[in-house]
């Protein structure tokens, strides 16, 4: 079959609440089924994480993801027309889905390609090759609500962005020097909880930091955070 359907998963009225709570619906959308193969199996293991669909293709996530309502979507953007299908994938499912966090997994090594996905505002990017254990924590990082980038891609990222404009610097004066502090680790990839410790502050302090950031900088998501204020220079 084409679409690799909606798998058979039991629902919220078919299991008790703390099952519920304990086990996250995650989507595989790649081209490959082998790959879909060895993420399924991974993720099988986990006893909080359920593979609720597959596709391999661009209409078939589409429709699927409508059907199974996952919480997370595991994405490769090269689905077999080139990467600007799974881009075009990405933006849909974020703009169908609200609430719904999209980790890109890809072997796609195109800097334009890595630029425009960020910007669209997924929440997770790492290779393909990256350790299984990786990919799980980079999964249930995103369903708390975290962002999860590998070091290549911020540094690329980081990279292309400066190359793109030097010049805007003007609301990095309106920060705080704790604000700044918050920025600065917020751009290589800290959680909240490893920023309150780095800084001996709590993680509602960190919040309310962020909440800041987002106000000041004129952003809605926390990922739009580090490319804005990167763009300005001033990380």
């Amino acid at each position: 079959m084409t679409v690799d359907a909606v798998l058979d998963q039991p629902r919220a009225r078919d299991i008790g609440p703390e099952a519920v709570r304990r086990t996250a619906r995650v989507m595989l959308i790649d081209g490959e089924g082998i790959v879909r193969y060895g993420m399924r199996k991974l993720l099988a293991a986990e006893p909080d994480l359920s593979v609720v669909g597959e596709a391999a293709t661009a209409r078939d996530a589409l429709l699927i993801a409508d059907r199974c309502r996952p919480d997370v979507v595991v994405l490769d953007v090269d689905l077999g027309r080139g990467d600007s299908a799974g881009l075009d994938v990405a933006k849909m499912l974020l703009d169908r889905h609200r609430g719904l966090r999209v980790l890109v997994l890809t072997g796609c090594r195109d800097r334009a390609v890595m630029l425009r996905t960020v910007r669209l505002g997924v929440h997770g990017y790492l290779r393909k090759g990256a350790e299984t254990g990786e990919i799980v924590r980079a999964v249930r990082a995103l369903l708390r609500g975290e962002s999860v980038f590998d070091s290549r891609t911020n540094t690329t990222v980081i990279d292309v962005l400066r190359g793109e404009d030097h010049g805007e610097r003007r609301r990095g004066q309106l920060l705080t020097a704790r604000e700044n502090q918050v920025l600065k680790l917020l751009a290589v990839g800290m959680s909240n909880r490893e920023i309150a410790g780095r800084l001996r502050i709590s993680e509602a302090t960190v919040k309310f930091h962020v909440r800041n950031l987002r106000d000041k900088l004129e952003v809605r998501r926390r990922t739009e955070i580090v490319y804005t204020a990167t763009r300005q220079g001033m990380v």
